[in-house]
């Protein structure tokens, strides 16, 4: 699978803060999921849209890329795997070329006056719901 540029653009879905912003949230989705549709499922958890004071939230979206899991289909996903399982080795290429991307987005937060120390990442894989039998 070929590494994406590193001036790749994530859509974003982005929550302000409701006072002067002071820090930021890189909240990533799991696979095949969006930006949006991970902020629709915090509400949706919450029973509100996940806002603070002074914490501008980022909720983008993994670009769209050949998915080893899906047989080379197209799905958004952050990195490539060679198949889902915890003994499998990770898929170095793509996560390397996701570094860089990520880091243009921290850089832009930079670049909007917040230090780095008041830059998070984290992230969130949705639990399926289980069929009824």
């Amino acid at each position: 699978m070929a590494a994406l540029p590193s001036a790749v653009h994530l859509r974003r879905c982005v929550v302000s803060p409701a006072g002067r912003h002071s820090a930021s949230l890189i909240f990533l989705h799991g696979s095949g999921d969006s930006g949006q549709g991970l902020r629709q499922w915090i509400k949706q958890v919450l029973n509100q849209d996940l806002t603070f004071q002074h914490i501008k939230i980022i909720y983008p979206t993994a670009p769209s890329r050949p998915y080893t899991p899906l047989k080379g289909g197209f799905s958004n996903v952050w990195f490539d795997r060679f198949k889902i399982s915890n003994d499998c080795p990770e898929h170095l290429e793509s996560i390397d070329s996701m570094c860089q991307v990520l880091t243009g987005l921290i850089d832009d937060e930079v670049k909007n006056g917040i230090e780095k120390s008041r830059i998070l990442i984290g992230g969130a894989k949705k639990k399926k719901k289980k069929k009824k039998k």
